[in-house]
């Protein structure tokens, strides 16, 4: 319930792509660049430069590795943006008030107490497994409200002076003053975003976010026989990108191929960013 539509239509396509793609011990499209699934969530507010996310199962490269590696913000928005303003239908003060996501968590009416425990409202809707909201204190933060006719939590957007997307492939003065988008529409990020850090630092998406493959088990963990590592091709190099600390899949553990001399070092590293920086959320100057 959660999900955009959009998001599983693409899950979708993932299954039906997946099929006829290579598995993940080939070296091919290692480089490849990519776009993690998770910015075509409307709620997502990008990535931390001092953490790494290891897509597995990404449709779009050939080793269905997508790798980011240390990267702050969202590929498809270089600059980011400040929170957009929310509004509430009919109460003015926004000539265009668009709804912009929805928020229904699931839960099992099949539990001994009917799910209500997975609820903050403690309203499992028994016919739809989602929790149903009562108010807007069932709804996750500001902005957000209860839409109680049909049980789920609401977050509209003022569209007023929206002047377009950003575009990756273009420069910092054609994206000035434009909104972070779910890619391919014009619907408008619902948090704020981090800029991407300065791209001399190697924490930019060209040098950060790619499709990858793993190439060796992580420092201190036994050979792994029964995994077909890869070899990583000119220009780059096995490194250890997730340690085993015993949580989640071990087999997504260990090195990856990276670009030469990209290796992350600290959060200091984001450098000059042409966008959204120096705040609680955002490393760069």
């Amino acid at each position: 319930m959660t999900r955009s539509i959009l998001s599983g239509l693409l899950g979708l396509l993932s299954v039906v792509a997946m099929a006829s793609l290579p598995s993940a011990c080939e070296s091919g499209g290692v480089g490849d660049p990519c776009l993690p699934e998770d910015e075509y969530d409307s709620q997502f507010a990008g990535f931390k430069v001092t953490e790494e996310n290891i897509e597995s199962r990404s449709f779009q490269c050939q080793t269905r590795i997508c790798l980011v590696n240390h990267f702050q913000g969202r590929v498809s928005c270089p600059l980011g943006q400040e929170a957009p303003a929310t509004c509430v239908p009919g109460q003015g003060g926004c000539t265009t008030c668009e709804e912009s996501g929805t928020h229904a968590p699931d839960c099992d009416p099949t539990r001994p107490d009917g799910g209500k425990s997975q609820c903050l409202s403690g309203n499992c809707d028994a016919a739809g497994a989602f929790c149903r909201c009562g108010g807007d204190t069932d709804c996750p933060g500001d902005g957000w409200k209860c839409d109680t006719d049909a049980g789920v939590c609401k977050l509209y957007l003022c569209r007023d002076g929206f002047t377009g997307c950003q575009d990756p492939t273009k420069s910092a003065a054609e994206n000035e003053g434009k909104a972070c988008c779910v890619p391919g529409t014009d619907d408008q990020v619902a948090s704020p975003v981090c800029g991407q850090c300065a791209a001399n630092s190697n924490r930019n998406a060209q040098q950060a976010v790619y499709c990858s493959c793993r190439c060796g088990v992580a420092d201190g963990e036994p050979d792994d026989p029964n995994f077909n590592f890869c070899e990583c091709p000119q220009g780059f190099t096995c490194s250890e990108i997730r340690p085993n600390v015993g949580l989640g899949d071990p087999n997504i553990t260990g090195k990856y191929c990276i670009k030469q001399n990209t290796g992350f070092e600290n959060e200091g590293a984001c450098g000059d960013v042409q966008g959204r920086a120096n705040s609680d959320q955002c490393e760069g100057f």
